[in-house]
């Protein structure tokens, strides 16, 4: 008899890969966690065999009703939605915490789970010795600490899953997207970072978190207490834009801004994304720091068919491209 996977997010990129992988794989029975079951893209999952049950991220009663039952969790939190709706970085990455920690004590609630995947992402603030504060980074990796710490049966059961640089946000955000230069017909990619500076990327993202996921769950023995990285391959922005032209066949160049420019063009956003571009630049391994208590995507027993890298994505995502 299947087993049951509460996948919160699951409207979303992330979590929506994991759901569908997840159902693709007939293993699991998806519980798809959202505030919203009506909207088209809780139908969809609907449509597909997931059950889709409405829970809120402040409401802990909520959280541990959608779990019940449930033998394991993808819990994820998102940032940026509070940071959009005019909430300030540090209050944002507050609000991800205390929701974070909401999921969390639910969780540990709930008698039949037997793993608990949270998705994270390394602190800023440790790597770089206080020299560069990320706050998105920085309110995930406290979560990671918290569960360690507080609650140590959860954490025996937990899989801490970094998850890279989305290729897709070339594609769908507006801040990562390349726009073409009146009278030049050439595109450009403007960032407040080095042409060589280099990221983790995930790959085809909307595949390779749910791959990820399926094997984090299908390796217990492996991955319990551990954690792993969702990303294929580690890329510089100028790689990145060399492979966004040989796809959409058009010109394109990197050029580097100021953080100050780049916040005055996008706000706020701008000025976290920015953050995080010095860390990149600071850190070039985002993962030294885990040693063996990372998991490789060899160890998992994911393909190389099943981790094609950032170019693959560009070519799946082309017509959204330009």
């Amino acid at each position: 008899m299947a087993k049951i996977i509460a996948v919160t997010g699951a409207t979303g990129t992330q979590g929506g890969s994991v759901a569908r992988v997840l159902l693709e794989s007939g293993n699991w029975k998806v519980r798809a966690i959202t505030r919203n079951p009506n909207g088209n893209a809780a139908k969809a999952l609907a449509a597909q065999g997931a059950e889709v049950v409405a829970a809120d991220f402040n409401d802990e009663a909520s959280l541990v009703k959608a779990f019940e039952g449930v033998h394991a969790i993808y819990a994820m939190t998102n940032f940026w939605e509070p940071l959009f709706t005019g909430k300030s970085q540090v209050e944002s990455g507050i609000i991800e915490e205390q929701q974070a920690l909401l999921l969390v004590k639910a969780a540990s609630r709930t008698k039949t789970l037997e793993h608990y995947i949270w998705s994270s992402i390394p602190s800023s603030t440790d790597l770089t010795g206080g020299k560069c504060a990320v706050p998105h980074m920085d309110y995930k990796a406290k979560v990671d600490q918290r569960i360690r710490d507080d609650f140590p049966d959860l954490a025996a059961k937990t899989t801490f899953f970094y998850v890279g640089f989305y290729s897709s946000n070339l594609a769908f955000f507006p801040n990562t997207k390349l726009f073409e230069v009146p009278g030049s017909g050439k595109y450009v990619l403007a960032l407040p970072t080095k042409p060589y500076a280099t990221i983790p990327v995930t790959g085809h993202g909307s595949v390779t978190v749910g791959v990820w996921a399926r094997q984090v769950l299908a390796n217990p023995e492996k991955t319990l207490g551990k954690y792993v990285s969702v990303h294929t391959e580690v890329i510089s922005f100028e790689q990145m834009v060399q492979a966004w032209s040989e796809v959409t066949g058009k010109p394109a160049v990197f050029a580097e801004i100021t953080p100050e420019g780049y916040e005055q063009l996008w706000g706020i956003a701008g000025r976290e994304m920015a953050a995080q571009m010095k860390f990149g630049e600071l850190v070039t391994d985002w993962h030294a720091h885990l040693g063996k208590s990372l998991v490789s995507k060899e160890e998992l027993g994911i393909s190389p068919e099943e981790a094609k890298g950032f170019k693959y994505a560009m070519e799946q995502l082309k017509a959204h491209l330009i």
